[in-house]
């Protein structure tokens, strides 16, 4: 992998965004870039004391967290599977019951 020298401007504009939203690794992610380099940035450029001072959550790994939309799509599309599920379990019911009766000497289980 070739290493690239991203230059002062770009950096600083990366904590920048990382300072306003708080979290370091979601900027990391959303340009592509290691969050360990950026944190490596941030440390640098930032008086470590500062750095320190930002809650653990700019230091984890960047997290889903889902909207009420995001809930609402999850909640249908799990009734959905819900349904698939159940309509498949009574079709394969189905097709046990119609087994038995045309082999009545087969196990099945």
């Amino acid at each position: 992998m070739k290493r690239v020298q991203h230059d002062l401007n770009f950096k600083m504009d990366i904590i920048r965004k990382g300072k306003e939203i708080g979290n370091f690794t979601a900027v990391a992610r959303q340009h592509e870039l290691d969050p360990k380099m950026v944190l490596r940035w941030a440390a640098k450029e930032l008086n470590r004391k500062d750095v320190d001072q930002l809650d653990g959550a700019s230091k984890r790994q960047a997290a889903f967290i889902p909207t009420a939309e995001d809930f609402k799509q999850l909640e249908h599309e799990n009734e959905k599977l819900k349904k698939l599920l159940a309509e498949q379990a009574l079709e394969r019911e189905i097709l046990k019951d119609l087994l038995k009766k045309t082999n009545p000497n087969l196990r099945i289980k």
